[in-house]
């Protein structure tokens, strides 16, 4: 009888163990410090995208974004969210529980949304949840298998590596619009000699021509942006459903070209005055967040003498460093700006900076201080 016990005992234990990994009530260091992977049946997903929250021991994640990967609507009416898909419906309150917005996106308990939708979640390995019903033909060791490299490469970054809050003192975000290019291969020699990253927003038709470069982009680690399609004002800026639909476009043709997706974007010619706020609720709706700059390197004007610029942006830089704030650089994948970025990548080095990619952990800087 005694061993009987001591054995329901352990059980026991190891289902409470269980639930807690299923974000039911979870107290681990790994947990917090490090939102985990998800996947929703045969699919991985991207963690930049999706940025799953821990929070009060829960594991939470944005309905919008999760729901269209699980068959799930999300509309709201007055204070309650109303979630319906798989003929069922379920209302949350919006004021109420376990419901709360986070840069500008409404996240909910994944246990909750599972539950209400007839899904199961397991883990299938360490920090990683799968959300998964009868749609579900991998089983959870042919899905590990499947993404095996993903999980792998998620599992050896550590916290905080991509994706500082607080930058230092000596930080650089410098951005690149307009590529790929024929030269972008040139751009990345110069960054990889002064171990740097940078960030490209890019032009949909531009990845698809140069879409070789794009692999080498990713693997030394730099940041990938969005420009939309047109690069045309009153094409991208005909509606706020023309600029989205551009902005997804640019998405699609990025992941054909890497197998990655982001959600950081640049309106063509910055989001002021275009980007009013119905343009950037449906952007920001759809899990986009904006960027524009606090230093113009003003390189297109000078395509002609580009050492024009190096001295302007130096000076701009150090200007921003006393008063604390970090440098967001705008720049263009040009031969121009190529040519002297030596120039500028020495000069800073060898005042201390160090450059690192734009992330979604980030607050978005842009001209109209959404920072969503």
């Amino acid at each position: 009888m005694k061993l009987l016990k001591v054995k329901w005992m352990a059980v026991c234990l190891m289902a409470i163990c269980c639930l807690g990994l299923l974000g039911i009530h979870t107290n681990t260091a790994s947990a917090q410090a490090k939102a985990p992977l998800l996947g929703v049946n045969d699919v991985l997903l991207d963690s930049n995208t999706v940025q799953p929250v821990m929070k009060n021991d829960k594991l939470y994640v944005p309905i919008v974004i999760l729901g269209q990967k699980m068959g799930i609507s999300a509309s709201a009416s007055g204070n309650t969210l109303i979630l319906t898909g798989h003929n069922r419906s379920f209302t949350l309150s919006l004021t109420k529980g376990d419901v709360f917005e986070r840069g500008g996106r409404t996240m909910v308990p994944i246990r909750t949304l599972a539950d209400a939708f007839g899904f199961t979640i397991t883990l299938p390995s360490s920090n990683l949840y799968r959300i998964q019903n009868a749609n579900a033909s991998l089983s959870d060791a042919q899905f590990v298998n499947t993404f095996a490299a993903e999980i792998k490469q998620h599992a050896t970054v550590k916290p905080g590596n991509t994706g500082n809050s607080k930058p230092s003192s000596r930080t650089i975000y410098l951005s690149f619009d307009d590529g790929p290019t024929a030269h972008t291969s040139q751009l990345l020699d110069i960054l990889d000699k002064y171990n740097a990253k940078a960030t490209f927003f890019m032009l949909g038709p531009e990845i698809r021509q140069h879409s070789a470069v794009m692999k080498r982009m990713v693997e030394e680690g730099h940041g990938l942006g969005l420009h939309g399609m047109s690069h045309q004002v009153k094409k991208i800026y005909a509606s706020p459903a023309a600029a989205l639909a551009e902005m997804n476009q640019d998405n699609e043709i990025l992941f054909q070209a890497t197998g990655k997706r982001t959600s950081l974007i640049r309106t063509p010619y910055g989001s002021k005055p275009y980007l009013k706020k119905a343009y950037r609720d449906q952007l920001t709706g759809a899990g986009y967040h904006i960027w524009d700059w606090n230093i113009d390197s003003n390189d297109w004007r000078y395509t002609k003498n580009p050492e024009h610029f190096v001295k302007t942006v130096l000076s701009d830089i150090r200007r921003l460093k006393k008063q604390g704030r970090t440098p967001v650089v705008l720049m263009h994948d040009k031969p121009s700006t190529i040519k002297v970025l030596p120039q500028i990548m020495a000069a800073l080095q060898k005042e201390g900076y160090s450059f690192e990619p734009l992330n979604n952990n980030l607050t978005p800087l842009n001209f109209w201080n959404d920072h969503r």
